[in-house]
């Protein structure tokens, strides 16, 4: 009998304009459940995972003189009042004596009072240690990722 979790889907109706011509409502986007999350920083590129398929892909910004730490993360919390839209606040796996686990490393949005100059930052590298995305790009992260889904940073 096949795993019950292999054949859970999330319903995901953002950025959708797919119709249904009998009723005129958006139809839901069935989306394979993301169970890991692979930054690649020498990309610039953040990629869902789901059953060792590629969900979803997004340019992601880094910090300025390359602080964001390679490794193997966890999604620890959220945080929906960040200063940066949204944020995904991330801690490591098996963190080393000699550091504390999490650090503040999160995967965010850009500040919202930049408006729509946020555009401008999308691509560049601005964040002090985190990983940033495009708001847009951070609500649709936020709504399918899971909290304890784990996050592997490669340099």
């Amino acid at each position: 009998m096949k795993n019950a979790s292999a054949l859970c889907f999330s319903i995901a109706l953002a950025n959708t304009r797919a119709f249904d011509d009998n009723s005129g409502y958006p139809r839901p986007i069935l989306v394979p459940r993301v169970d890991k999350l692979v930054v690649e920083k020498a990309r610039r590129r953040l990629t869902l995972m789901g059953r060792n398929r590629v969900v979803r892909s997004y340019r992601v910004s880094l910090g300025e003189d390359g602080r964001t730490p390679a490794g193997r993360y966890t999604v620890a919390g959220r945080n929906p009042k960040s200063p940066f839209h949204l944020a995904l606040r991330l801690v490591r796996q098996a963190p080393s004596a000699t550091e504390h686990a999490g650090g503040g490393l999160q995967v965010h949005g850009t500040p919202d009072w930049l408006g729509p100059l946020a555009a401008a930052l999308k691509g560049s590298d601005w964040t002090t240690g985190g990983i940033g995305l495009a708001n847009p790009d951070i609500e649709e992260v936020w709504n399918l990722v899971r909290d304890g889904t784990p996050v592997v940073i490669r340099p």
